[in-house]
């Protein structure tokens, strides 16, 4: 509704402010014409001296109502900018529509429902509590699955380490095998040299004898009818021929001496007695075990085989020669020794100096046990030799420990 002020200025004129929606209006009326000054004869003829006096200024004065009137104008001016400025509703729900769109893809990548334009703040916030708790049991339960699935890796990997230890042990075993394999197969080449040398020198030997005898029949047929030449050249060839047989009955002996040797000392498992080969076969397996386990595995070796260690023989360094304090402990051994059982010696050496020295040293320590054994023990008992080796099972700490024959005693079954 339009409405104003006004008020008459000091030339008589009304000045009216008016207002309405569109604003300010003023409305200034058409200025009366004024009459003109009188000029200066005009003054004097009037009778005067007093010089003209200087005409009024047509400024408007700056009143509180003007004032105000231009404060509004100004204030409507900075509105109409700040509209301009701001973006419209329009645009905010544009931009709205936008992120909600956004939010909807991401909620669907992340397996989630979307969210609605028409939903109040509260469902809103409520959903995505329900949707953050599931993320969280999602979460534990994929860290679960990702502990499983470490610990299962690590079992695995507890196998393939395992196996891998198992599958060198297999191929040390496989060298060892056909080492012996090849040691027993040089034996068996020499015990059968030896066999035929011996076949051979009894040969020899019985042809000798049969020669001695028709010397000694020429002798005595000839008698005092031969010459002296003669006799001389018969003697000479009876000599001859002894001494041929003496050489041949000690060579034979030698050669039955290496025989039994050979036969006595078990260059691998296949030339073991049966008894004997269960035995050993255990104590090869308790390589690189712990103490504790190995007198476990000892007790249980007499339970399962029947067989317990009757004495142990500690040597020097190097050495392969028996003490003499031994001797005698040894053997005694068979006067406790029933009929029909056998006599194991088993041979170690220290983990110290060369692997292939070793295993010679271990052997020859057992047979020299052996040898002892055999000389002294009835026919009805048993006696072999065999050695394991270097080790270090009897003490990892000091190796001269390691440097011994165990004499084992298995029962006849």
């Amino acid at each position: 509704m339009p409405g104003g002020l006004g008020h008459f200025t000091p030339n008589g004129t009304f000045l009216k402010v008016g207002f309405d929606r569109g604003g300010v209006n003023v409305q200034c009326p058409a200025m009366p014409e004024t009459k003109p000054h009188p000029t200066t004869q005009e003054a004097s003829d009037h009778g005067t001296n007093e010089a003209p006096s200087p005409l009024p200024s047509a400024k408007i004065p700056v009143t509180p109502v003007v004032a105000m009137a231009v404060v509004i104008v100004v204030m409507l001016l900075v509105l109409i900018v700040m509209k301009l400025k701001t973006p419209t509703a329009d645009q905010k729900v544009a931009d709205l529509r936008v992120e909600l769109a956004e939010l909807n893809r991401r909620s669907v990548s992340l397996g989630l429902p979307t969210l609605t334009g028409g939903e109040q703040l509260g469902d809103i916030a409520s959903r995505l509590k329900k949707d953050a708790d599931s993320m969280v049991l999602l979460s534990g339960r994929y860290q679960q699955l990702i502990d499983e699935n470490n610990a299962e890796l690590a079992r695995k990997n507890a196998e393939l380490l395992g196996s891998r230890q198992y599958q060198q042990g297999l191929t040390n075993d496989l060298v060892r095998l056909k080492n012996e394999l090849q040691q027993a197969k040089s034996a068996g080449y020499e015990a059968e040299s030896l066999r035929r040398e011996k076949a051979e020198l009894k040969t020899l030997c019985d042809a000798q004898v049969v020669e001695l005898a028709t010397l000694k029949q020429q002798l005595a047929a000839v008698g005092e009818l031969a010459s002296k030449e003669d006799m001389e050249s018969l003697q000479r060839r009876y000599e001859e021929t002894l001494r041929a047989k003496e050489f041949f009955e000690s060579r034979t002996k030698e050669l039955e001496g290496e025989l039994g040797k050979a036969r006595l000392f078990a260059r691998s498992e296949n030339e073991l007695l049966p008894a004997a080969v269960k035995l050993f076969s255990t104590l090869r397996k308790l390589e690189n075990q712990s103490e504790a386990d190995i007198k476990k595995a000892y007790s249980q070796i007499g339970v399962d085989l029947g067989a317990n260690v009757v004495n142990t023989l500690t040597f020097a360094t190097g050495s392969a020669k028996m003490a003499t304090a031994d001797e005698g402990p040894v053997r005694q051994l068979v006067d406790n020794v029933p009929d029909g059982d056998l006599l194991l010696v088993i041979g170690y050496a220290s983990e110290t100096g060369n692997v292939d020295g070793n295993r010679t040293l271990s052997s020859d320590r057992a047979t020299a046990v052996a040898e002892l054994l055999t000389s002294v023990k009835r026919p009805g008992q048993q006696v072999q030799a065999v050695y394991l080796g270097q080790t270090d099972r009897f003490s990892s700490r000091f190796p001269e420990r390691n440097q011994l024959c165990e004499v084992w005693q298995i029962h006849k079954q």
